[in-house]
């Protein structure tokens, strides 16, 4: 429960980046789609640091710590970046070219980035570090109800704070969301590492260089195929992060503090589905989440056509229930996916192994937002109206998660737990923990 509550401070900055400043560009501000989106994908396309950063906490540790220095100084980076953020905002409300706004939001999400990357999978290590084998899919499972409990409380928080955008509010809102963030991040994993506390990769025996780690890691064909399910799940579940928040604006004509709310939607459903989930499939061990994690695939497809239908048909009463069924399919889908993540890593390199995962995760939500945007833009360029560009979106991420089904068959995670020595561990765990 404590190292969980690291996640509370997760939400609150992911939330002014991926969510908040979005809108406010997009909606607010009537900035294309396409750049917002690319700056928001650009720190997911780092995300090979994470691999190094794994690495660097399983062979390197600092004053006799794997894991904390680490987390600590990406948590740092991540805070420093934000209060470029209403900086940004101003500059461009003046002037929407302004090559010193463009630099400086680059700037921040580059910061933004790296502090995610440095920080991310070492805190996923930590926590796996931190229990018995055969409680680690509990304690992840712990630590990413947090997650999913505090992305729909910070942008209720958020939507109240700032219910329509004013320079002013959104400096006030930032700073809010740096202080919570910052006592979160602290306090969770205070005293979560001893100085001197020994990891299975301190064996020198068992430690490779990096790049013959990569391409030990790389030669085994279900890895691969494991790293292309994981990369399109991640483009076509986060394809919408640039859009929806715009797509209820545009289509409907919602407030900020309303499309804000989205969110809270969808994080709502998926908690449930979560908890739901793992009660039910408790007894199983990680690697016999396949079924689950399918079901989760299709049960996400399904709201993204409906989304479509939506868009299209401006039938404003199906929106909410679109994006609760969204999150229900995707707390599924998570459970089962972040599961099977865990028994395909191996105790001797879960920080490198988590570091791989992370990148299938980040680089590709990365390629996912960039699409979501230049979708849209494409789309109206063409002469599609905004319904139809925002239904494109989602029919196409509807499409994809169903195409993860059959590259999820051919990882074969049962095969690798046997054949690589990888530790299965019992019950699901929730998914996209390491860009958090």
């Amino acid at each position: 429960m404590k190292i969980g509550s690291f996640h509370i401070g997760s939400a609150f900055v992911d939330l002014l980046t991926s969510g908040v400043l979005n809108r406010v560009l997009i909606t607010d501000l009537h900035i294309w789609a396409t750049p917002v989106a690319l700056l928001s994908a650009l720190r997911y396309l780092l995300a090979p640091l994470s691999i190094w950063a794994g690495y660097r906490s399983d062979t390197h540790p600092i004053f006799g710590m794997h894991r904390l220095p680490y987390i600590w100084l990406g948590r740092l980076l991540m805070l420093l970046s934000l209060p470029l953020l209403p900086v940004v905002t101003v500059i461009l409300a003046a002037n929407p070219t302004s090559l010193l706004g463009w630099a400086l939001a680059t700037l921040a999400f580059l910061i933004y980035g790296v502090g995610t990357l440095i920080s991310g999978s070492t805190f996923l290590a930590l926590v796996r570090d931190s229990a018995p084998p055969a409680k680690r899919g509990i304690a992840v499972t712990i630590v990413q109800i947090f997650l999913l409990v505090s992305f729909p409380i910070s942008a209720i928080v958020y939507g109240k704070m700032m219910p329509t955008y004013d320079p002013a509010i959104f400096w006030r809102v930032v700073l809010a969301g740096m202080a919570i963030a910052a006592i979160f991040f602290f306090s969770s994993t205070f005293g979560e590492e001893r100085p001197g506390h020994v990891i299975a990769a301190d064996d020198p025996q068992d430690q490779l260089p990096f790049i013959a780690l990569l391409r030990q890691m790389w030669a085994d064909r279900r890895t691969r195929m494991f790293f292309l399910f994981m990369s399109l799940g991640a483009i076509s579940a986060f394809a919408q992060d640039t859009v929806l928040e715009p797509f209820g604006g545009d289509v409907f004509k919602l407030g900020v503090g309303e499309t804000t709310r989205f969110n809270a939607y969808w994080g709502g459903g998926a908690l449930v589905s979560l908890i739901g989930t793992v009660i039910a499939t408790r007894g199983r061990m990680a690697h016999e989440q396949s079924g689950t994690t399918m079901l989760g695939l299709i049960l996400t497809a399904v709201p993204f056509i409906m989304l479509s239908f939506v868009a299209v048909s401006a039938t404003q009463s199906l929106l909410i229930p679109a994006l609760v069924l969204f999150g229900v399919g995707y707390g599924i889908y998570s459970a089962g996916a972040i599961s099977l993540m865990m028994a395909m890593t191996s105790d001797k390199r879960a920080g490198a192994y988590l570091g791989l995962w992370s990148v299938a995760q980040l680089v590709f939500r990365g390629v996912g937002i960039f699409l979501g945007g230049a979708i849209h833009d494409t789309a109206i360029v063409l002469g599609a109206s905004a319904p139809l560009a925002y239904a494109s979106v989602f029919f196409l991420e509807a499409l994809g998660m169903l195409a993860c089904i059959t590259l999820l068959i051919q990882a074969d995670v049962p095969g690798f737990v046997r054949s690589a020595g990888a530790q299965s561990v019992p019950t699901a765990s929730l998914g996209a923990a390491a860009d958090s």
